[in-house]
């Protein structure tokens, strides 16, 4: 946990108060600071392009329809051990939050180090791909691991986020049923056969060791249907949690806290693999005819039958009889 700014607390007394006026000396005297002081955190806010209403005489209001990314709003909705693995920073446009935790993870940055923006100006997909993060529909996250784990587990680090990001949707939104939200092997989360969820998981080896010197884990969420419609190489598959008009203030900095409860623990168990049943229940792959796509582009079509114990995909090839189970990393899929 890290130690929030003003900005960041008198964000959240605001939005605790979303609506209705909070007065400049009760923010001065909640935080136990001046009045100047409160006077230029709301000015810097509003820079930030948050809108806040009123003024020094009048009271200070958030918008009703203000859905803003806050660190202290974030660290107050953890549960104690994520306040203690976690310190949270919350930005509103950055380039790629998974190119930052690599950053601080080369600069020897202490794992749990996390980084959440509103809005990615370089996201990163797989194979090199961009990521689609525009502002204002969606979120976005990396957390910065150091691992215990052999490298051929790395996909267990991807596979346990998948099984926390798909509890966590469910949680924050109502309309939607336990199980409702599936899982495309290998990383990406999928509602109504629609795709509102990526992860990409990018690491560095020690030398020394040839084990992990870090992971970074990133998600991407879909929240809401972008202003303006889906990119025309995606609009057929793109999907968000919750339709147009439908996702409440608030949701992002809960569905943040929400993944990041639910995924800690899972990390913290493997290589234990107690969530691998989950994985499996939620899998969109499975009993399908797909296609195995190589870093070549070149695609063979095949039978997912089964998910091993290792979170690798079993697999039938079209005119072979003899299973071959697939890791994470070497291909892609695309169901039929």
């Amino acid at each position: 946990m890290r130690k929030s700014g003003t900005k960041e607390k008198i964000l959240a007394l605001l939005n605790e108060r979303k609506g209705t006026s909070y007065s400049g000396q009760e923010l001065a005297d909640t935080l136990n600071i001046s009045r100047t002081s409160v006077w230029k955190a709301i000015n810097a806010l509003r820079d930030e392009g948050v809108k806040i209403g009123g003024s020094t005489n009048s009271g200070y209001t958030l918008a009703p329809e203000s859905d803003v990314l806050n660190s202290y709003v974030v660290e107050d909705l953890l549960n104690e051990d994520s306040r203690s693995f976690y310190r949270i920073n919350c930005v509103k446009t950055i380039d790629s939050t998974n190119l930052k935790c690599k950053s601080e993870a080369e600069s020897g940055a202490y794992e749990g180090v996390t980084y959440i923006a509103e809005e990615q100006t370089k996201g990163r997909g797989r194979r090199g791909r961009s990521f689609f993060s525009p502002d204002s529909t969606g979120l976005y996250l990396s957390i910065l691991l150091r691992p215990e784990l052999e490298i051929s587990d790395a996909v267990l680090i991807t596979t346990a986020a998948a099984v926390a990001a798909a509890t966590a949707s469910e949680k924050v939104n109502d309309l939607i049923k336990e199980g409702d939200v599936k899982i495309k092997w290998v990383n990406d989360l999928y509602l109504n056969d629609k795709k509102i969820s990526g992860i990409l998981t990018e690491a560095g080896l020690s030398m020394e060791t040839g084990g992990f010197d870090y992971a970074v884990m990133g998600i991407g969420f879909n929240l809401a249907p972008p202003k303006g419609g889906w990119p025309d190489d995606i609009k057929d598959r793109a999907g968000s949690l919750f339709d147009e008009g439908l996702c409440p203030a608030g949701t992002r900095n809960r569905l943040a806290a929400e993944f990041l409860n639910a995924f800690l623990p899972i990390y913290k168990a493997l290589p234990d693999v107690t969530y691998l049943s989950e994985y499996r229940k939620r899998q969109l792959t499975l009993d399908k005819d797909i296609d195995v796509i190589d870093g070549a582009g070149n695609k063979k079509r095949a039978h997912a039958t089964g998910i091993d114990d290792r979170c690798g995909l079993i697999v039938i090839f079209e005119g072979e009889d003899k299973p071959v189970t697939l890791t994470s990393g070497e291909i892609s899929t695309r169901v039929i």
